[in-house]
């Protein structure tokens, strides 16, 4: 008797753990399709871009990327409906074994077009949580997920309690079978299968795909800029040469030389964004988070979510893919002005020295 009384806060305990788990998953793809709805991110007019900087660390080639790329729009509902659908379905706890399906088959999909750089490249990319997202979907799966504390637990015994007596009511609450009609090993098993064939067959299209494949965006063409940070000879004031400049849209390979002096900006997180694989190359090392102990000055454009870090007396080079023609302000954010306040004294936000304009022909 004991024993029993014992087993059941355990299981409870266990379920609510499940149950808890699944919901916080389905809060990170609520905080993605918060990321993907939002205005000021662009997601479905940067997905281009976002598609092809996939392309050189793709094992097998670029082609795959490349096709994403061309069927932009397409691609990117493809991702913000499975995205909606992850978030609702996991929160809610409604058709929570399929959601685990579905996202078990969507990170196998992401692990096989970008396994080069979740296991061997440096940099970030937005892939490199998806083997815990596998581990995940697997616990939910194994544990349950669904059975407790969800839509697809309560909505069941609302049925039940509508059409049944209260005799049947009481049989009801025992779930012994999946809402889908599958044992949970069995379902397992589908799971682990449908995981594994995702990922050979995306695997198998990324090396499969030869370059040139009709419907394949072509490699744009690459252009060249270089911009220097040097001392003012009249006023001492560091200034950016050029402040403005055209570039033309494609591949533009950004080379800033900082002749400025380095500082130690300890407020600065100093993450790399907006630029091909998230990386820039300080002195030829690639870099996606640069020490805020050796920083000078950056080179930031909002509109683009570029942000770049130059360290003092050193190269940077990085690579911008520009799609759409326009003018667009730059600026430093690094406190280097002048007077008693770094943030808001000159050079800070001074046109021709700490900012500018870069125009996309």
């Amino acid at each position: 008797m004991a024993e029993s009384t014992e087993s059941v806060p355990r299981d409870r305990r266990t379920s609510f753990a499940v149950e808890l788990l699944r919901i916080g998953v389905g809060i990170v793809w609520l905080l993605n399709l918060v990321f993907i709805v939002a205005p000021a991110n662009n997601f479905f007019g940067d997905f281009r871009h976002t598609a092809l900087t996939f392309g050189p660390t793709t094992l097998g080639g670029p082609a795959l990327a490349q096709y994403a790329a061309g069927h932009a729009l397409v691609f990117a509902w493809l991702v913000a409906l499975v995205t909606g659908y992850l978030a609702v379905a996991l929160i809610l706890g409604l058709t929570t074994r399929f959601a685990c399906f579905v996202g078990g088959v969507f990170s196998a999909v992401l692990l096989g077009i970008q396994v080069g750089s979740t296991f061997v490249f440096p940099g970030g990319t937005d892939v490199g949580e998806h083997p815990l997202y596998l581990l995940i979907y697997f616990a939910l799966v194994v544990g349950g997920a669904g059975s407790a504390y969800s839509m697809d637990h309560w909505i069941p015994l609302a049925w039940a309690r509508g059409r049944a007596a209260r005799a049947a009511r009481a049989r009801a609450l025992v779930p012994t079978v999946s809402a889908s009609g599958l044992t949970t090993r069995t379902f397992l098993a589908y799971f682990i299968a449908g995981i594994l064939i995702a990922f050979g067959v995306t695997v198998g299209l990324v090396v499969g795909i030869p370059p040139g494949t009709p419907g394949v965006t072509p490699p744009t063409t690459t252009s060249y800029e270089n911009l220097t940070i040097s001392l003012n000879p009249v006023n001492g004031w560091p200034q950016y040469s050029p402040a403005n400049f055209t570039v033309p849209t494609g591949l533009v390979i950004f080379t800033i030389t900082d002749q400025d002096m380095p500082m130690n900006w300890s407020a600065c997180g100093c993450v790399v964004t907006g630029t091909q694989n998230s990386l820039e190359l300080i002195n030829g090392t690639p870099v996606h988070v640069v020490s805020p102990n050796n920083v000078a000055h950056t080179f930031n454009v909002p509109n683009l979510g570029l942000s770049v870090y130059t360290p003092g007396q050193a190269t940077v080079r990085f690579t911008v893919d520009l799609l759409n023609p326009g003018s667009f302000v730059w600026f430093c954010t690094a406190p280097c002005g002048a007077g008693a306040n770094a943030y808001n004294t000159p050079p800070m936000g001074t046109p021709g020295y700490m900012t500018g304009t870069m125009t996309i022909s």
